[in-house]
């Protein structure tokens, strides 16, 4: 056990230090989001949807500086990095929206007024839409007309149709 961790010391201790960079940053990042939540109490029930893409997103990188300390072989990283791209690449430029949705998600939440409960009225390219905000996700936000039927719309072409708050309500 002793050789195991003489033999290995630098990788341990990059390893302890990246773990630690990792647990702080997290704790960094959702102090972070959780004041932004706290300036716009409206967008408190969005807090733990993007609580979960920044963790993904860190784990991503901290995978990332676990394989560059473990020195794992540059043909075997090559390789799973070649096959998670292709993989990647065949997902999103199939479907090209997941990326700018997820991208939508965020900067609703981070930089428009937009909150569970108002009011919007959204000009479409097919119809006029106007309902009650019910709920927005990474990919989607969901307006109630008052028929009471539920409307799903992408969110980056809420972001990038015009759309008015005709009434805002706090949660």
């Amino acid at each position: 056990m002793e050789e195991l961790i003489t033999g290995h010391r630098v990788q341990l201790i990059g390893t302890a230090i990246a773990l630690a960079a990792f647990a702080g940053l997290r704790t960094i990042l959702r102090w972070l989001v959780h004041n932004a939540v706290i300036k716009l109490d409206h967008k408190a029930r969005e807090e733990r949807e993007v609580m979960r893409l920044i963790r993904l997103l860190l784990l991503l990188m901290v995978a990332a500086v676990l394989t560059a300390i473990r020195r794992l072989k540059q043909h075997e990283i090559l390789l799973f990095a070649a096959s998670a791209i292709t993989v990647l690449g065949v997902a999103f430029f199939a479907g090209m929206s997941i990326l700018s949705n997820i991208t939508a998600f965020l900067v609703l939440f981070f930089q428009h007024p937009v909150g569970l409960g108002d009011t919007l009225r959204l000009r479409d390219q097919e119809q006029d839409i106007e309902g009650e905000l019910v709920d927005i996700t990474y990919f989607f936000v969901f307006i109630r007309p008052r028929d009471g039927r539920t409307v799903t719309v992408p969110n980056s072409v809420l972001l990038k149709s015009p759309f008015a708050i005709a009434s805002s309500h706090p949660n």
